[in-house]
C-alpha cells in the first residue's frame, strides 16, 4: 500500500525568482526546487507543488514550469507519476553484477530490510510456464513483492524444481529462492547466466508495482546453474526503474596486461 503523502509545502514567492537576471526563469525555478530538496525541506517521497500552484505562487508559464520539472527528472531528483503528480526520488538502489548475490542479500547488504509479501507458491500453471525460457521445465512457481518505505518497488517471480514443493508457505515465506535452492534441495550455485531490459509493465506486473498502464520497468532475468553447470532455478524480476541501478566493474586494459604478464613469468606446472 502506498504511504500516505505529506501535504505539498507552500512555494516559495514569485520575488525569488528575478527577471532582471541573465538566467532563464525555468533555471532559476530548478534552483529553487531543488535547493528545497537538498535541504530536506522537500523530502524523498513527498509530491512537488502542482503545475497551477508553480505557476500562480510564481507568476511564470506552464511551459517555464515544465522545463523547470523536466530538468529536475533528467537530473534525478524527481519523477513524475502520471495522474498522481511530481514526487522527490528516493534514493537509488545498487545491485553489483560483479558479485554472485541474490536479490534480496543485495539489498541487506546495503544495510536495507526490505519488505517482502509472497503473494503466490504452487505448482507452476501451463500459463505460467510460458514465461520460461526454451528449454528450462521447473515445476514449482512463486512470486513475491519488495517493499521499501511502504512502497512496493520490485516483482520477483521464480520457478524451482519439484523438490521445493515439499515446502510450505510459511517457510517459503520467510526464505530467499537461493536458501530454498541451498538449504533445502541441496544444491550449490556455482554460476549464474544475468539479463537485463527495460520493458513495458503488463497489465498485472503495473497493478503490483502501483505504475500506471505500461510504464517502463526494469526486467533481470536469472539463470542459475550448480557446478556441473545443470539449471537449478530461473528468476525474473520487475523493478521501479527510478530506484534501483546495476553496476559492474570490469578490468581495464592494464590489468588485464598485468595478468598476463604474470601469467608467462610463472608458467602452471602440471605434477
Amino acid at each position: 500500500m502506498p504511504r500516505a503523502r505529506r501535504p505539498s509545502p507552500p512555494v516559495a514567492s514569485a520575488a525569488t525568482l528575478s527577471r532582471a537576471s541573465g538566467e532563464p526563469l525555468y533555471l532559476q525555478l530548478a534552483s529553487l526546487l531543488a535547493q528545497r530538496i537538498s535541504s530536506g525541506t522537500l523530502r524523498p517521497g513527498d509530491r512537488l507543488p502542482t503545475e497551477p500552484q508553480l505557476i500562480a505562487e510564481h507568476g511564470v508559464s506552464r511551459i517555464t514550469v515544465r522545463q523547470a520539472i523536466g530538468l529536475l527528472a533528467r537530473n534525478g531528483q524527481v519523477v513524475t507519476r502520471r495522474g498522481k503528480g511530481t514526487f522527490v526520488a528516493m534514493p537509488m538502489r545498487q545491485h553489483r553484477l560483479d558479485e554472485l548475490r541474490g536479490f534480496y542479500d543485495a539489498l541487506k547488504a546495503q544495510g536495507l530490510e526490505p519488505e517482502t509479501a509472497l503473494l503466490e507458491f504452487g505448482p507452476a500453471s501451463r500459463r505460467t510456464n510460458k514465461r520460461l525460457p526454451d528449454g528450462l521445465d521447473f515445476p514449482v512457481h512463486l512470486r513475491r513483492l519488495y517493499s521499501l518505505d511502504k512502497q512496493a518497488f520490485a516483482l520477483v517471480e521464480a520457478w524451482l524444481p519439484q523438490g521445493a514443493a515439499m515446502l510450505d508457505e510459511a517457510r517459503v515465506a520467510r526464505l530467499t529462492v537461493y536458501q530454498i535452492v541451498e538449504r533445502f534441495l541441496g544444491e550449490r550455485v556455482a554460476s549464474a547466466d544475468v539479463a537485463i531490459r527495460c520493458e513495458s509493465a503488463s497489465p498485472e506486473v503495473a497493478r503490483q508495482l502501483g505504475l500506471p498502464p505500461r510504464s517502463p520497468v526494469l526486467v533481470m532475468e536469472r539463470k542459475s546453474m550448480t557446478l556441473a553447470g545443470r539449471a537449478i532455478e530461473f528468476m525474473r524480476i520487475h523493478i521501479v526503474p527510478e530506484r534501483y541501478e546495476f553496476k559492474l566493474r570490469m578490468p581495464g586494459p592494464l590489468e588485464i596486461t598485468g595478468s598476463l604478464q604474470q601469467s608467462r613469468r610463472f608458467p602452471s606446472r602440471v605434477d
